[in-house]
């Protein structure tokens, strides 16, 4: 038996497993890079009773159901360095029978659905416990578990998202091992993205608050007064993050900008929901991964390619 990461007493778990006599709880812990939309973890029970681990976490029933009956959770093992991996299927709640409000599972402000399709499991870790007690509790009662086993653990792989449901393929860490080598490729545009480690500008230094002025022809297009960032220049290739109105918390990749009072902004791909005159956003410089470019951000000491870099002359 794994050893327990949690257990009201040394021997207690293995006592009750050996007994026979005991019922179970799933537990999933989901972890988010970035904390988008305003969440960083995410704890859920699987059950119908939320688990209350003494002085830990608290796993809430209260939101997606985790496994169906035609469609159970299916972990998949092997000995050696072959990827583990785990697949469950999510079906957030459309209306709280309670409250009658639409699509209460949410992930930070928005609903669950939505975030998933919009990117908010990339990157994302998930930890599957299982706690064991001896009895159910009473009714109204939390479950309190006597020892919980992690079962499986990992990285969030596909996320294939339908009406009412989504399927998580979660990987274990192993996953990581097929990453391609060497991880820096030599070639004359820039390996880094704008803000990552090997960039390391600071996002924040280079954000520009605006509002929605007006609407396009299509819903990947509007107007706003947003001035020109500093470094490149150009919102082109950069990202607008909306910071009110029902797309809060989701961004989209800028393809080009035109300058003005008020300019327009045009996106790859329309937010999931309409824009409105009068919505905020975050909008981010962008950046052609050029020596040149680079050196519009004074940043031209953590370039990472070849592309027009001066080369020194050497005395002979």
């Amino acid at each position: 038996m794994k050893v327990p990461y949690y257990e009201s007493s040394p021997g207690a778990t293995a006592a009750l497993l050996l007994s026979g006599a005991f019922v179970d709880v799933d537990c999933y812990t989901v972890t988010l890079p970035g904390s988008p939309f305003g969440a960083s973890q995410l704890l859920y029970s699987a059950g119908a009773l939320d688990v209350s681990v003494p002085g830990g976490a608290y796993f809430s029933a209260r939101g997606p159901s985790f496994d169906q009956d035609k469609a159970k959770a299916v972990g998949h093992w092997k000995v050696g360095l072959d990827v583990d991996q785990w697949q469950v299927v999510v079906a957030p709640r459309n209306v709280d029978v309670l409250t009658g409000a639409a699509w209460p599972d949410q992930i930070g402000s928005q609903p669950w659905l939505a975030a998933a399709q919009a990117g908010a499991l990339d990157g994302a870790t998930v930890q599957v416990d299982r706690a064991f007690a001896p009895s159910w509790p009473a009714m109204g009662k939390p479950f309190v578990p006597t020892g919980i086993v992690t079962i499986f653990g990992g990285l969030v792989g596909e996320v294939d998202v339908g009406r009412s449901q989504a399927v998580l393929t979660i990987y274990s860490h192993l996953k990581k091992l097929a990453n391609p080598l060497p991880r820096n490729l030599f070639q004359a545009s820039c390996v880094h993205n704008l803000f990552d480690a090997g960039c390391s500008l600071l996002k924040a230094n280079f954000a520009m608050d605006g509002t929605v002025a007006g609407l396009g022809a299509t819903g990947n297009i509007f107007t706003s007064s947003i001035g020109a960032p500093s470094g490149s220049g150009t919102y082109a290739l950069g990202r607008v993050t909306m910071t009110s109105g029902n797309n809060e918390g989701f961004s989209r990749l800028v393809r080009s900008w035109i300058a003005g009072s008020p300019g327009s902004f045009t996106l790859i791909a329309p937010f999931p929901f309409d824009l409105s005159p009068g919505d905020s956003f975050t909008a981010y410089p962008g950046c052609d991964k050029r020596f040149g470019t680079c050196g519009q951000f004074n940043n031209q000491l953590n370039y990472g390619g070849t592309d027009s870099i001066p080369v020194p002359e050497v005395a002979v």
